[in-house]
């Protein structure tokens, strides 16, 4: 179970939903694997996936801002670019290209940290 954060972020793009990820990690019962993450980490293994999904965006257009968001979306493993759109929006309250036009901004500013509601 320790290692199982390493496992998510190295197979992000393959692992959409926390029964996969549980799977990934041997587990025959993603509600047990679920129950076990929670106690060690202190966090819903659901929660963790999208930090990862939103922190691994975040990276991607800091260090390549003329990505298409087709491609952006395909290595994150959430779809085309209306699905990237659709997640991060939900997830952030920005749309993508919106994110590609400002730079990523720091998590410390409060208008920022709603990326993780």
């Amino acid at each position: 179970m320790e290692n199982a954060l390493q496992i998510a972020q190295e197979n992000l793009k393959e692992i959409r939903t926390v029964t996969e990820w549980a799977e990934k990690m041997g587990y025959n019962c993603p509600k047990y694997f679920s129950r076990n993450f929670k106690r060690l980490h202190g966090t819903p293994p659901k929660q963790k996936l999208i930090e990862f999904r939103i922190e691994k965006f975040h990276e991607i257009v800091k260090e390549n801002p003329q990505k298409s968001c087709f491609e952006i979306g395909f290595e994150l493993g959430v779809g085309d670019e209306k699905d990237l759109n659709r997640y991060i929006r939900k997830h952030t309250g920005r749309p993508p290209t919106e994110w590609k036009k400002r730079g990523v901004l720091s998590r410390s500013k409060k208008s920022d940290e709603k990326y993780l509601s």
